[in-house]
């Protein structure tokens, strides 16, 4: 059975500019999330649409060279918004050139009605999969579920696209017209229509998701060091305690201060604190056991839980950083060597019921500030296990 075709290009027309206008409304060109670039591509797709229901109206080359650039455009369009979405850059020779390949083509084959069905659409079947392609680059590290969406979108109307290809190919389909009724006509521009609703809805469900992701990220992490901020290191802190209770095993904690990081800020400038802290930041991740948790627990100091670690074991790995860290070259914001020091206090938790995270960090606080007016980069234990470090100078 046959649909009326122009009627079915009405319909595509009417849907596709209420989803191009509806992302006009709420895209933002500046927030480079791609959804600009993919309302630019609907329009496209829209106005490709309208010159295709001119035919034999207006000239030819607007209505069948033009039209199927217009096509051709609307998925080179959407390559670049899924580019921006991903934030990369796009390769523009790579996504453009079949624009220019149709336009070449259909130029030649003005008189040639099939052949233009035929190349159209094994031109657009080949876009669809350099999309799929685009966004399988980035699968796993795009979150959530509407980029399903957009790939069975895209899987559907590559089947329609290369069925109609094959049964042009076969003369199955031999249209004077792209407005003549035929059956497979029918699907094609059904699947155009169902394509339209799960792509243009996958990519703003992945928008969506992708911002979610992001504002949760920020919320848990610091923004200068990528380090886990205050707050998600305190919560992280009183489940850790909660479950060294439970199990009988202790917690290790250290607190870690810069030392003299006012004198680098005011000799060198903020953005070399900034860079200092970033450098010590990675340095300390690197040097850190997998199990041991690391977060900013604000302006230079730093907290490292270190689940199952006994205070011995704790001043133990607390003395290798100390160490690592001086040794370790650490650089201005235009590259000038600068010595960093850290001073260290250290507690564990001894598994009483009763003992609480704002005790531990009380201690360890303790033990730090005890570090700082014994001369700094140095080590000290909140109860002592081991002698203090025996490395300790005045920094």
């Amino acid at each position: 059975m046959s649909l009326h075709t122009p009627t079915l290009m009405v319909c595509m027309i009417l849907l596709t500019a209420t989803f191009a206008l509806s992302l006009a409304v709420v895209a933002r060109r500046t927030q480079r999330d791609g959804l600009f670039l993919w309302g630019l591509a609907l329009c496209t797709h829209t106005a490709g649409y309208v010159l295709f229901l001119a035919r034999g109206q207006i000239s030819p080359w607007a209505s069948v060279v033009l039209a199927n650039m217009l096509l051709s455009a609307t998925l080179a369009l959407m390559m670049e918004a899924m580019y921006q979405f991903q934030r990369r850059q796009p390769p523009r020779r790579w996504i453009w050139w079949p624009v220019a390949l149709v336009g070449l083509a259909f130029s030649a084959l003005l008189e040639h009605t099939n052949a233009r069905v035929l190349l159209s659409a094994l031109v657009l079947s080949l876009q669809s999969l350099q999309l799929a392609w685009v966004m399988w680059q980035r699968w796993h590290s795009t979150p959530g579920r509407g980029k399903w969406f957009v790939l069975v979108a895209l899987a559907l109307i590559t089947l329609a696209l290369l069925v109609r290809a094959a049964a042009n190919a076969t003369g199955t389909l031999a249209l004077q017209s792209v407005v003549e009724n035929h059956p497979l006509q029918s699907m094609v521009f059904i699947s155009v229509m169902v394509f339209n609703v799960l792509a243009n809805f996958g990519m703003v469900v992945m928008v969506k998701e992708s911002a979610d992701a992001r504002n949760e990220t920020l919320a848990l992490t610091d923004e200068l060091t990528g380090l886990h901020n205050r707050r998600h290191i305190q919560h992280t802190l009183h489940q850790q305690l909660a479950q060294a209770q439970r199990s009988g095993q202790p917690l290790g904690l250290l607190l870690l201060d810069v030392d003299w990081f006012k004198r680098i800020n005011d000799e060198h400038g903020h953005l070399s604190g900034d860079r200092v802290l970033r450098e010590l930041a990675a340095h300390l991740r690197a040097q850190l056991r997998t199990q041991d948790i690391i977060g900013r627990w604000g302006g230079e100091e730093f907290m490292a839980l270190l689940p199952g670690t006994s205070q011995a074991q704790a001043q133990q790995l607390a003395e290798r950083l100390r160490q690592s860290i001086e040794r370790e070259h650490f650089h201005s914001h235009d590259g000038q060597a600068l010595p960093v020091t850290v001073s260290i206090g250290v507690h564990s938790s001894q598994c009483r019921p009763q003992e609480s995270a704002e005790q531990l960090v009380r201690e360890a606080d303790g033990a730090l500030y005890r570090a700082k007016e014994l001369g700094r980069n140095r080590v000290e234990c909140a109860q002592a296990a081991m002698p203090p470090s025996p490395g300790a100078h005045t920094a």
